[in-house]
């Protein structure tokens, strides 16, 4: 059996039990059983187990966050979906069979040593914001008719799964290494964007969009506690340089 444990599913203020219950459904069809809902606690769970039917399990497991920032912590890889851009948005985003394959290349099938993942679902009315995007490491767009774009969210829930499930059936690839988690890049992260400031690079503009440009970056690499710290010397070691030169 297929184990995705270390695989969570973050709803961000859903407003209505029946969806919620739905997504239950949707995840259980493809083995998945950890569910976090985020920024509210006022979810009608009597309605949502109906919908659930035989999934009303992962409700009474569902974890409670007071936002997405909480529901990702310790996380190592966190995804939006998304099918909105924009300036303030990522870059780019991955279509739900590529995501499904970074998934499992870079942090395994399943089982906790492979790090956490968090797969992040707006709200059935205004979708995710610009903040809960940047704060995700990636972003992912379901392709969906320019006439009617927008799924409903238990649908969306089991398209993005069923290729995590459909490609794991046929890889079962897992890593060998647990991949630093979110805490361990923002540290990183923070570190060299202070190299980097100390030796004037962010003299014109802040170091905002930087830190948001290499903190995703880091979470897709995957990297192991080795790298990060070699990663952190280099740019230690260009500030000292460069300090030294001054």
């Amino acid at each position: 059996m297929i184990d995705f444990s270390n695989i969570r599913i973050v709803l961000e203020n859903p407003r209505s039990g029946k969806n919620v219950g739905s997504v239950c459904r949707a995840m259980k069809n493809m083995g998945f059983s950890r569910l976090y809902i985020a920024g509210t606690t006022d979810v009608d769970l009597e309605r949502a187990a109906v919908t659930a039917i035989h999934a009303s399990d992962l409700l009474d497991s569902a974890v409670f966050c007071a936002s997405v920032e909480e529901a990702l912590q310790g996380t190592v890889i966190s995804a939006a979906i998304s099918r909105r851009r924009g300036k303030k948005r990522k870059y780019f985003s991955l279509l739900p069979e590529d995501f499904a394959e970074m998934v499992l290349e870079r942090c395994g099938s399943g089982g906790t040593d492979a790090g956490d993942i968090a797969i992040v679902f707006g709200n059935e009315v205004s979708g995710l914001n610009d903040h809960d995007m940047a704060i995700c490491n990636t972003a992912v767009r379901i392709p969906s008719s320019d006439e009617f774009p927008s799924l409903n969210l238990s649908h969306a829930v089991q398209i993005i799964t069923y290729e995590i499930y459909r490609r794991a059936q046929k890889e079962g690839k897992q890593y060998g290494y647990r991949p630093i988690d979110r805490e361990e890049i923002d540290e990183l992260t923070a570190g060299i964007t202070a190299d980097l400031k100390s030796i004037g690079f962010f003299r014109i503009v802040d170091d905002s969009d930087m830190r948001t440009f290499f903190s995703d970056i880091f979470a897709r690499a995957a990297l192991s506690a080795g790298e990060a710290k070699r990663l952190s010397q280099i740019f230690t070691k260009i500030s000292g340089l460069a300090s030294r030169k001054d």
